[in-house]
């Protein structure tokens, strides 16, 4: 009877134990390794920090948000399972996790813990955080605390103990000196200086002539500010270790910035005479330049002698994509033809290897491939075949096969109306007097962006513009923008993707110029530049459409417009809501992709 009383008060001391243990949010195992299986697990029923954000009980959705993350096979949004009364996700740490810092989300609700966001922390079989967590914890502090004062002393105390755990962390050391070298002036700000100079000389010295070594050398003169050495640094390789693999491709770099193209073929081909077998990977970017070089020269001959260099490398999830690439010079070019024919056809046969989505590459992992889904792996695919198909029947169109062609092309639009295979299809159309057909196939691209663009669309409050001036330095009278469907472009002189874009916007600034529903604002967005530079900015005269100039440091805020990349284009309601957002310049069919947006906002 005394054991069962024992056992009894046992158990209901271990029960209130775990209830006080619980937590709102919890991360498990404690110290979780790399291979290992980790669950994030979010109750709902215990009290949040902050009530006024907290996910309620009955939500329908919880999502994580990852604000920093290496955790690359990670979607940045991560859905959570219910089970029960909790809502919990499982994933498997990969070889090169280090950290992670994340949000939870709920429709408009965004919960975090007082202090700052949740974390993941990656450890080794000793429960030490592994290389670089804490380095990459510094990183996410950016996101975590925005412009807090307190910013630059909790990243620095984050790169100190990295450094008490990884005495030789190179970046960690450059990232310290960097700040403090930010924060200093004088003569004290030069010694700080001179000090990250001698990590990175260190580091450069220490294999001079390994590729992977010099990319952290290249990174380094980022970290301190001082990208412009880049070049003394190659040209140091190219000089003191002549006849390496890396400066042999180094020089081959020097070579491409000329400007004459005949002057170039010759420093190529002179170069060439010290290729051997031993030191060949420094040579087969140049073999790769003289291929497309001879192509435009219309010299099959010495194009087909380079190709056989590029196409001996060692596969890497790119060659798919070189292999394409190879296929369109010949085609462009009206150059070998069957050779042509035979790059697509096997090119086509490995369709199903194109890279999908952004495959990143370090020596200490090798290639690291980022989170996909069946769709993005369908599409990537489909639309590789269709781009190959289409150029076939180009190609034999071109060789006189026009029945071959036309099978072609009609199994191209079957897999993809992409941009690149409607181009193709439209030539084809034309050349062949298919008028029908271009028709249909421009309608058909129309409705498949509008079905794209209604997928994307969003509803959040804009923030206020009165921050925006005229390039005469007046406030925007927003009392004028009232009940009408603005286009906000922000941009910078600085930004070559931004100049792209800007044609595109004039065509639509013309389009609705004589609409009074809507209004263009062409806003320098006020990074690294003035006023003075959107005063002075050579589109002024080029361009119609009016320039505005931002005087509010934090519009790419999350708080308001929410970008950190230019150009950044919203389309924003009668209402005074972001219907859509456009980051980054996505090519020609952002005119068509724009159109659809404002059209969709005028009929809301």
């Amino acid at each position: 009877m005394m054991f069962k009383r024992s056992f009894s008060t046992a158990i209901a001391i271990m029960a209130v134990l775990f209830s006080v243990a619980q937590k709102r949010v919890s991360i498990s195992p404690d110290f979780p390794q790399r291979g290992q299986t980790v669950t994030i697990t979010f109750d709902p029923r215990i009290p949040a920090d902050d009530p006024a954000n907290a996910i309620p009980a009955n939500t329908s959705s919880v999502t994580v948000a990852f604000s920093t993350s290496n955790f690359y096979e990670l979607p940045y949004r991560l859905e959570l399972q219910k089970q029960g009364d909790v809502w919990t996700s499982s994933f498997v740490l990969q070889r090169y996790a280090s950290f992670a810092s994340f949000t939870l989300e709920s429709g408009e609700l965004t919960e975090k813990p007082a202090d700052g966001h949740y974390e993941i922390y990656v450890y080794d079989q000793k429960k030490k955080p592994v290389e670089n967590s804490l380095l990459y914890r510094g990183y996410s502090l950016g996101q975590q605390m925005g412009k807090s004062p307190g910013l630059v002393p909790a990243q620095e105390a984050m790169y100190r103990k990295e450094l008490q755990l990884y005495p030789k962390n190179y970046e960690a050391r450059l990232r310290l000196l960097a700040s403090q070298m930010n924060a200093a002036t004088g003569k004290t700000k030069e010694r700080y200086r001179q000090r990250a100079l001698k990590v990175i000389s260190d580091r450069f010295y220490a294999a001079p002539t390994v590729s992977g070594n010099l990319d952290k050398v290249t990174m380094g003169f980022y970290i301190i500010g001082e990208p412009q050495r880049i070049d003394s640094i190659r040209k140091v390789v190219v000089e003191k270790y002549a006849g390496s693999e890396l400066a042999w491709d180094y020089y081959g770099m020097q070579i491409e910035k000329e400007k004459d193209t005949t002057a170039k073929i010759a420093l190529f081909e002179k170069a060439l005479e010290n290729e051997t077998a031993a030191n060949g990977k420094g040579f087969v970017d140049m073999h790769q330049h003289l291929f497309y070089l001879y192509a435009a020269k219309k010299d099959s001959v010495k194009a087909l002698y380079h190709l056989r260099f590029m196409t001996k490398q060692k596969w890497t999830p790119h060659t798919p994509v070189m292999y394409k690439n190879i296929t369109r010079t010949f085609l462009d070019n009206d150059l070998a033809l069957d050779t042509a024919a035979r790059y697509a056809a096997y090119t086509l046969s490995i369709a199903d290897s194109f890279p999908v989505g952004l495959i990143r590459y370090w020596p200490e992992t090798g290639y690291v491939y980022p989170y996909t889904t069946d769709s993005m792996r369908h599409e990537t695919y489909s639309k590789a075949r269709g781009n190959l198909l289409s150029m076939l029947a180009l190609i034999n169109y071109k060789r006189g096969r026009i029945n071959e062609a036309k099978q072609d092309m009609d199994a191209a639009l079957i897999y993809s109306i992409d941009k690149e295979t409607a181009d193709n299809a439209n030539w084809f159309f034309t050349e062949t007097a298919q008028t029908d057909r271009i028709l249909q196939l421009k309608e058909a691209r129309l409705q498949l962006m509008a079905k794209e663009v209604a997928k994307k669309r969003i509803r959040r409050p804009a923030p206020s513009l009165k921050y925006m001036v005229t390039l005469d330095g007046k406030p925007v009278d927003t009392n004028a923008l009232r009940n009408k469907v603005i286009l906000i472009d922000f941009w910078a002189t600085w930004c070559g993707p931004c100049m792209e874009e800007m044609p595109y916007i004039q065509k639509l600034y013309d389009l609705y110029k004589q609409n009074p529903d809507v209004v263009f604002m062409i806003v320098n967005s006020g990074s690294r530049n003035t006023l003075t530079d959107a005063q002075k900015w050579f589109g002024n005269k080029k361009y119609s459409f009016p320039v505005y100039f931002n005087t509010d440091p934090d519009v790419g805020s999350k708080t308001k417009f929410n970008f950190n990349t230019i150009p950044a284009t919203f389309i924003i309601d009668r209402d005074g809501f972001i219907e859509f957002n456009n980051i980054g310049f996505e090519g020609p069919d952002i005119e068509t992709k724009l159109k659809l947006q404002i059209d969709m906002a005028l009929q809301n």
